[in-house]
């Protein structure tokens, strides 16, 4: 796997398509006896409950086959499958689809930032334009500190080396 953020690797088309053709939410949790079920649009009816769609079923027997694991005591299991079930239920297509629009707009706006906040030179050193444009007193006095390159909006993405690499890029 390349040495690239986990943000970077997603396909977030991929991911997106898998959300639209899951069975729409609201996703919830019940549990019956020694079972957790996970099911879309789950309501108590007041003499158990009644769901659109089963999503999906666990149990509280272990699938643990790896000798090298410590055998968990049967409360430490049932707390993990209730904590997967949780976990898997508070992931409906619905909040990945909200996911994946969150994770483009803030790369949208990360390029933006990039695209204003270009590198150039000055005298040999690495600047930032943008902020070198807006300088006072203006940059012919010499005092450049506040505009080098990568400057503080920069820094505050994160980006510590030259944002024109395809490391740093959204």
């Amino acid at each position: 796997m390349p040495d690239t953020p986990l943000t970077d690797q997603l396909d977030l088309d991929a991911i997106e398509a898998h959300a639209a053709a899951a069975t729409p939410g609201p996703w919830g949790v019940y549990e019956s006896g020694p079972v957790i079920e996970i099911a879309a649009d789950l309501q108590e009816n007041g003499c158990g409950y009644r769901a659109r769609r089963g999503i999906c079923r666990l149990d509280d027997a272990p699938l643990d086959n790896d000798p090298a694991h410590r055998g968990w005591m049967a409360e430490e299991d049932w707390a993990q499958v209730q904590a997967d079930a949780a976990f898997i239920a508070a992931m409906s297509p619905a909040m990945v689809k909200a996911m994946a629009a969150e994770i483009r707009r803030l790369r949208a706006q990360v390029a933006a930032v990039l695209a204003v906040h270009e590198k150039g030179e000055h005298n040999g050193f690495a600047v930032c334009l943008e902020c070198a444009s807006q300088m006072f007193p203006p940059p012919e006095t010499g005092i450049w500190s506040e505009s080098a390159y990568p400057c503080a909006t920069l820094r505050a993405l994160g980006i510590t080396e030259d944002a024109t690499s395809a490391a740093n890029r959204p």
